[in-house]
């Protein structure tokens, strides 16, 4: 309801309901209209009748002597009527007086009703303002959940795009283990073929006339360490029993033996330098072919250049970011400005050292300019 609506219906009401109300009592209204009126009558009756009541003992009282008895009868008659019109007003004033309170228990009643109205009026407005507030909230409601679908179509929309992404995913996925698997075979392949071939070579070798030559040449440039001298006092031996079967070949076993290189080795002892690397595992290490520069690739997904210049410390000189998967293996280009790393993601991607920038990130894309 807006405006004065609501104020005309309500009276509207209050009609309705105050016309349904008094009907039930209109003939009691009627009667007692009536009632005053006959009481208004037999007032003005009873003057008169009181009027000529007077006249008449005036009258009496001076023709007392005269002997009147037909004028006795008259005033009998007229008394007479006079109480019976007494008792009429009587009884109409009884009548008046339950009418009245009648009235009064009518009139409260209608008060009574008006309260419990002016009641349920009041009801009826919080009840109006709440109606108001629910259907505001209801309005509020179904906006929600208008972005809510919106939301959840748009949601709908990305999950079926990365279902159709990650089915072409695994299909490359696929692709990629069915030729690793090829590769595995042919690899498997050449090394059964190098392996037969090898020993085609070996055993073509040990069926040859001379096998001190062989033992020199398998074993004559092999580095062990403290043990050389033993090795070599070993195959020194083996050598000249071998010459004195062959009778020829003595002088040229020694001269092979003592042309044979020998080469010591070292093991460090001693840590130059330690420092964390990675957050987890460091997989792989590389030194710079131009500086002194190494490079770490780690299970956080992160190439690595530190700075080992200085005897003691290092310096990080910055983090190659982009891989999908840990790093297992980095390797420098000849001229110290490419690096290379290898993640478990089946990419390779390529930076470059000096503004460390990706510039490719597999097979299949080209190399973008320094």
């Amino acid at each position: 309801m807006e405006g004065g609506e609501w104020r005309n219906n309500i009276i509207n009401q209050l009609r309705g309901r105050n016309k349904r109300e008094t009907f039930a009592f209109q003939d009691i209204f009627t009667f007692q209209s009536r009632l005053f009126d006959n009481v208004n009558t037999l007032k003005n009756e009873n003057l008169q009748l009181t009027l000529v009541n007077e006249r008449i003992r005036f009258s009496n009282t001076e023709s007392v002597s005269s002997g009147g008895g037909a004028v006795n009868e008259k005033i009998q008659a007229l008394e007479q009527k006079i109480l019976s019109q007494q008792e009429e007003l009587t009884s109409l004033h009884r009548r008046r007086g339950e009418s009245s309170q009648q009235i009064i228990n009518l009139n409260a009643k209608v008060h009574d009703l008006e309260k419990n109205l002016q009641a349920k009026d009041i009801i009826i407005s919080e009840n109006t303002a709440l109606i108001a507030s629910l259907r505001a909230e209801i309005q509020m409601y179904e906006n929600n959940m208008t972005e809510l679908q919106g939301l959840n179509q748009v949601l709908r929309d990305e999950h079926q795009a990365l279902q159709i992404a990650f089915a072409a995913i695994e299909d490359k996925l696929r692709k990629a283990q069915d030729e690793n698997r090829s590769l595995v075979e042919r690899l498997i392949k050449y090394k059964a073929k190098d392996a037969d071939k090898m020993n085609e070579e070996n055993e073509h070798f040990l069926k040859s006339s001379n096998p001190t030559a062989f033992l020199i040449n398998t074993f004559g440039r092999v580095s062990f360490g403290k043990k050389s001298d033993k090795v070599k006092k070993e195959l020194e031996e083996a050598a000249r029993e071998g010459g004195s079967r062959s009778s020829g070949s003595g002088g040229s076993d020694d001269k092979i033996m003592d042309s044979l290189p020998y080469y010591a080795t070292s093991l460090p002892n001693k840590v130059a330098l330690r420092f964390d690397a990675h957050d987890g595992e460091v997989n792989a290490v590389k030194w710079s072919p131009t500086d002194r520069i190494v490079a770490t690739g780690g299970a956080d997904r992160k190439v690595k250049l530190w700075d080992v210049s200085k005897l003691g410390t290092s310096e990080n000189r910055g983090t190659l970011v982009g891989s999908n998967a840990g790093v297992m293996s980095v390797d420098f280009d000849s001229t110290g400005a490419f690096i290379v790393g290898a993640s478990n993601d089946f990419a390779s991607r390529v930076w470059t050292v000096g503004d460390q920038r990706l510039r490719q990130r597999s097979s299949s894309e080209t190399l973008l300019p320094p």
